[in-house]
C-alpha cells in the first residue's frame, strides 16, 4: 500500500509494479474498500491493475505509510 499511496489515489497500477501484494492482502484490501482491481485486457480472469481507492489513500495518511 506504501507504493500505491506513493502515487496516489484513482491511478491504475500494473500488477507488476505491486510487490508484496499477494491473494490474500488483495482480498483484504479490497473488503475493506482500500484497493480496486481490474483484470488484464488477453486474460479477463487475471489481475491486471491495482488502483488505490481514496479511502484507501486516507487510511494510509492516517497510518503514516
Amino acid at each position: 500500500m506504501k507504493y500505491l499511496a506513493s502515487i496516489g489515489p484513482a491511478i491504475k497500477i500494473h500488477w507488476r509494479d505491486v510487490k508484496d501484494c499477494g491473494p490474500d492482502t488483495e482480498e483484504r484490501l479490497k473488503i475493506r474498500g482500500f484497493i480496486e482491481t481490474f483484470p488484464q485486457e488477453n486474460y479477463p480472469d487475471r489481475i491486471g491493475y491495482y488502483m488505490l481507492t481514496d479511502e484507501g489513500f486516507a487510511a494510509s495518511q492516517e497510518s503514516g505509510t
